[in-house]
């Protein structure tokens, strides 16, 4: 048949030629009036030449759609069982979508996938009321069955069971052969489908692994340190009932900063929208201070300005300057001197309050500073998370303001420099409204919402 294609193309190609020659004579005379032209042959020759080997197949495909429909077409096979596409589905599809084409290009009622003899494998099948086998049985054929076809398998027997087919036709040598080739093809693409859903969740099982890790020797531990603390001088009896009030007040903080560790961490990218209110920065920076549990070895140096009041949410700050002060006493270990500043400075368009938390610690790289602190995941401590100052960055920003850094180098210490809007730089519109309601209004919204107060 597809002998008989070719010379049916050839024939169809000679009548092309001389049709196109026909036309192309009579263009090339009612132009120049020359009856015989070489240029009338080459474009006919042309025209035949492209032609042939498209008018050749399109025939064979016809005689194929006529006569064999009952083959298989192998072509057609591996472009429908391409392990690509098949290993973007779910896990628990892959199997029965790859059955459903292999009934689609064999021309089959339906198929089986028996793994049982394989460690955790099973019987899938397409549809899924075709036929059951009992795992007993071993014949190669089976009264629901035209075929069975064993697949390739490195810790046992696996076999592909093919219905009957559509059509009611027979099968001969060259259509078994073929579905061998075809059995083969598809334990290619299922193993390959099986392996990237393997290596996508072992990927996301050693990043959750990473990040529990790194949670755990980093914000969980320091945490749970301070709780331990405050339990054991809670235990001691020694304590008057001033003492045993502020512990309790600690305690609350501690379980308030773990709170809002799990739910930033939940979420990094969830919308900041503070309570601004007008606020004493400095009373906050010397609260935080005062109730904050420091290393013994470590020096608290504090230099303070008059400051004006600043528009901002309390809480959200204090979670702010909290994770400044857990960078700072991880940087140096917990030993040197930390340095605190407030005041006052002019910028390019009005007055601003700024912030300096200066440590001692072993600094950053002017590169590190400027492509990848305050981004996402990016961390030059060896059990960070890089969370903290990405999440500073967005709440200090919400606010209107600024959060920078600056380094000498390796070993020579950091500053993060916070800069916040004054109260009496508000906009004129809203100015006397936030000054009757504004702090009122954000107690009675804070007080219905879950604490967070620092961020980790």
């Amino acid at each position: 048949m597809h002998s008989f294609a070719y010379f049916a193309a050839t024939l169809a190609a000679i009548a092309m030629f001389v049709l196109v020659l026909m036309l192309a004579e009579s263009a090339v005379y009612a132009v120049s009036g020359q009856p015989v032209s070489a240029w009338a042959m080459v474009i006919a020759a042309i025209t035949a030449a492209f032609g042939y080997a498209p008018l050749v197949q399109g025939m064979q495909r016809g005689l194929d759609r006529i006569f064999f429909r009952h083959q298989l077409d192998m072509l057609a096979a591996i472009r429908q069982l391409g392990a690509g596409d098949l290993a973007q589905l779910q896990i628990e599809d892959v199997e029965r979508a790859l059955l459903e084409r292999i009934c689609n290009v064999s021309y089959r009622c339906y198929a089986a996938l028996d793994e049982r003899a394989l460690p955790d494998g099973g019987w899938f099948s397409y549809p899924e009321d075709s036929p059951w086998i009992a795992a007993e049985y071993d014949g190669d054929t089976h009264p629901d069955y035209a075929l069975r076809l064993q697949l390739p398998a490195a810790n046992g027997e696996a076999y592909l069971w093919l219905g009957p087919r559509r059509d009611g036709k027979p099968m001969d040598a060259e259509e078994r052969a073929s579905l061998e080739s075809l059995a083969k093809f598809s334990a290619m693409s299922l193993e390959h489908a099986r392996l990237t859903h393997q290596q996508a969740e072992a990927a996301r099982l050693d990043s959750l692994s990473r990040v529990t890790r790194q949670l755990h020797s980093h914000d969980l531990k320091n945490r749970l340190h301070d709780l331990s603390f405050l339990a054991h001088h809670l235990g001691s009896g020694k304590l008057d009932e001033d003492d045993v009030q502020r512990m309790l007040t600690a305690i609350r903080k501690v379980t308030g900063r773990m709170q809002t560790l799990m739910q930033r961490m939940s979420d990094p990218n969830a919308p900041v929208e503070p309570l601004i209110a007008p606020l004493d920065l400095v009373a906050l920076l010397e609260t935080s201070i005062r109730d904050r549990l420091w290393p013994e070895s470590l020096q608290i140096e504090q230099e303070y300005e008059n400051l004006s009041a600043v528009a901002g949410d309390a809480d959200l700050l204090q979670g702010v300057f909290e994770n400044l002060y857990d960078n700072a006493v991880q940087a140096m270990q917990g030993q040197g001197k930390i340095g605190i500043e407030a005041r006052v400075v002019e910028t390019e368009h009005k007055a601003m309050a700024e912030v300096r938390v200066r440590d001692q610690g072993y600094g950053m790289t002017e590169a590190f500073i400027r492509q990848r602190l305050f981004h996402l995941f990016a961390t030059s401590k060896s059990n960070g998370l890089g969370v903290g100052l990405y999440l500073s960055r967005r709440i200090v920003q919400a606010h209107g303001g600024t959060i920078t850094a600056e380094s000498a180098g390796a070993r020579k210490g950091s500053t993060f420099i916070v800069t916040l809007p004054l109260w009496q730089n508000q906009p004129d519109e809203n100015l006397a409204d936030k000054d009757r309601s504004g702090q009122n209004r954000a107690d009675q919204n804070r007080a219905n919402k879950p604490p967070k107060e620092n961020i980790q």
